[in-house]
């Protein structure tokens, strides 16, 4: 028996969540990013598997703007959801120690060539150093 189709309200949160997405890596929208958050605080099932997934392609396209929104804000919530989006990424791999390992090299030198403060380093490392896939076993 086929699935019922989702929900028109799920639909409409998805495509918020994709178009919140695209206003921060294209346009590195602030307020987008904001928004993005408070979804994040509200989320749970289908929305927070969007918004983690959403969180790493951030991280991946405007690096410098995500750590030093969440250095601002270290108790984000969308913190919390990126370092489960990351995790999970590298859940897959078939190497996950290499992947991690991987992971963290590129993030501290796309740190330093950002110019990120010493600050923003430190809190960077916490945020590796959450990243791990062994969460999702």
């Amino acid at each position: 028996m086929p699935e019922p189709p989702a929900p028109v309200i799920d639909d409409k949160v998805l495509a918020y969540i994709d178009s919140l997405e695209q206003a921060i890596t294209q346009h590195r929208s602030l307020p987008a990013l904001q928004k993005l958050d408070s979804v994040a605080c509200i989320s749970d099932g289908y929305v927070t598997e969007a918004v983690d997934k959403a969180a790493v392609t951030i991280w991946a396209r405007q690096f410098t703007l995500t750590v030093r929104y969440l250095h601002q804000l270290p108790t984000s919530l969308l913190r919390h959801q990126l370092i489960w989006g990351l995790s999970a990424d590298m859940f897959t791999a078939d190497n996950r120690a290499q992947a991690l390992t991987t992971f963290r090299a590129t993030a501290l030198d796309s740190a330093r060539r950002a110019g990120l403060s010493s600050a923003e380093m430190v809190f960077l490392q916490k945020i590796l150093g959450e990243v791990n896939p062994a969460l999702l076993d």
